[in-house]
């Protein structure tokens, strides 16, 4: 019995077995002359995005790369043991904090594995417009954000921030800074 003959005797007889549900719809020969579009587990292809506009020739995905790449970013920074007089920014988790998004970047010979990660953060409106106000009055000045009566980075504010930036701290502070705000999130469903 070949074994194209003997994948279809096993789809007719399970056909048979399950009453009749068309159960050989979802089999098909894994003989090698059989196509690659017909063999089984086969990824189908991604649809591809529709096109841009006229007038326009970017597309969402390289759009998406440059967001990330142009937004604000405040890079964890020392301090001294005296830092009374750096300008804090309160925030809360449940009431300003509308999204965290979690970013490993990219690892160099010189840095050490895992060391830091880069945060996205997004605000909700009044919390935008004070992070809005806060940085136009503190350019190029260290700031230490607090997120629920912790203090997660100090860093040197280099451009006006809005409703979403970038943190770039320790790992450790990262992984406080996500416990923190799903503490606030509620029990889990």
């Amino acid at each position: 019995m070949t074994l194209v003959s003997f994948v279809t005797y096993v789809t007719f007889t399970a056909f048979a077995l399950l009453g009749g549900v068309p159960a050989w719809a979802q089999t098909a020969p894994t003989h090698p002359s059989a196509s690659p579009s017909t063999a089984p587990h086969k990824p189908s292809p991604r649809a591809k995005a529709p096109h841009a506009a006229s007038g326009s020739s970017a597309s969402s995905a390289p759009a998406d790369a440059d967001e990330r790449l142009a937004l604000p970013r405040l890079i964890a920074i020392a301090t001294s043991d005296n830092d009374d007089d750096i300008p804090r920014f309160a925030l809360y988790a449940a009431r300003d904090i509308e999204q965290l998004g979690l970013q490993f970047p990219a690892q160099t010979a010189n840095a050490a594995p895992d060391s830091e990660v880069v945060i996205t953060m997004r605000l909700r409106d009044s919390a935008t417009a004070r992070m809005r106000d806060f940085s136009r009055q503190h350019m190029n000045e260290p700031m230490t954000l607090i997120v629920d009566g912790v203090e997660m980075l100090t860093a040197t504010i280099r451009s006006e921030l809005g409703g979403k930036f970038q943190l770039q701290l320790p790992k450790e502070k990262a992984r406080l800074l996500f416990q923190r705000v799903l503490a606030k999130a509620g029990p889990a469903t």
